[in-house]
């Protein structure tokens, strides 16, 4: 068998993976396999992503190029055991990507690749939104079970929270302004009010303003005012508390909401990092909240 490499569809291709006990002897077998694993290389993430396991994306893009073929070749072509083989195709027929006929030996056929997608698609969605809109109820039925347990122990339990990407983090951001009753105290370096900035969280800080919560903000950003609002650029002063200072002292960006809890925004300033370079650090230990608050008024000083 050959075992040398060969590029198809920007895939290298590494014969030797080809088992023969598999594929036989036979060259159309062997043409056809070695494309078929270029093929899967390239689409069977994509479909996993559609809630295939990898066997059933694999079966099904055996399907989608050798059109009809009974469960024993697509056992054959995909190296999956016969008995497997069966449980996957009734999965496929189930999510309606897959057909069969009324042959004896039975035969199965695909859905061509953009109609499957389409279909996978449809289906994710409608079970996401089918999720979406019985959260409250699930909600409901999980705060019944916690309201009728007593664990006293766990009342006021200090604990912290790791958030990794940047998304996440802002979303939690915005959760806890979303919160605050009192008081909002915040730290941000140039790079970092900017990149709040672009993800509109900056305008819910006048809104805080508007329900009487009071918010500081203290940053090295000397463009803060077009940052947070063009309109009222002469009160910006007065409705945010706003302090600039130098660059040395925001060595770190965080934000403290009504003294009882915090976030801290990690990443590598030393270069532009990707999304998922961002993390955030969340904990309502008071220690910690108190030594931040502490070091917030002592840059505003």
């Amino acid at each position: 068998m050959v075992s040398s490499a060969k590029k198809v569809y920007d895939v290298d291709l590494d014969y030797s993976e080809l088992e023969e006990s598999i594929y036989g002897s036979d060259k159309m077998d062997h043409a056809f396999a070695k494309y078929f694993l270029a093929v899967q290389k390239k689409l069977l993430p994509d479909l996993q992503k559609l809630d295939l396991s990898l066997n059933e994306a694999r079966i099904l893009l055996y399907l989608m190029i050798r059109k009809h073929s009974t469960a024993t070749d697509v056992s054959k072509y995909t190296g999956i055991g016969r008995t497997e083989t069966y449980h996957y195709l009734s999965n496929l027929l189930s999510k309606g990507v897959v057909l069969s006929t009324f042959d004896r030996p039975q035969k199965y056929y695909a859905l061509h690749y953009t109609e499957a997608v389409d279909c996978l698609v449809r289906s994710k969605q409608n079970a996401l939104r089918a999720v979406s809109e019985n959260k409250d109820e699930h909600q409901n039925m999980i705060n019944s079970i916690v309201d009728g347990m007593v664990m006293p122990e766990q009342q006021g339990k200090e604990s912290y929270q790791v958030i990794v990407g940047e998304d996440p983090m802002h979303a939690k951001i915005v959760r806890m302004l979303a919160s605050a009753k009192s008081e909002v105290s915040m730290l941000l370096s140039d790079r970092y009010l900017v990149n709040l900035y672009y993800a509109e969280i900056t305008d819910a800080l006048l809104d805080l303003h508007g329900k009487g919560i009071k918010v500081n903000m203290h940053t090295s950003c000397k463009k803060v005012s077009q940052l947070l609002s063009e309109d009222v650029d002469g009160n910006i002063q007065k409705m945010v508390g706003l302090k600039v200072v130098d660059d040395a002292n925001t060595p770190v960006d965080f934000v403290i909401i009504d003294n009882k809890e915090m976030i801290i925004m990690l990443d590598n300033r030393s270069s532009p990092g990707k999304k998922q370079d961002f993390c955030g650090f969340y904990t309502n230990n008071q220690s910690l909240v108190t030594a931040f608050k502490f070091m917030f008024g002592k840059t505003g000083a």
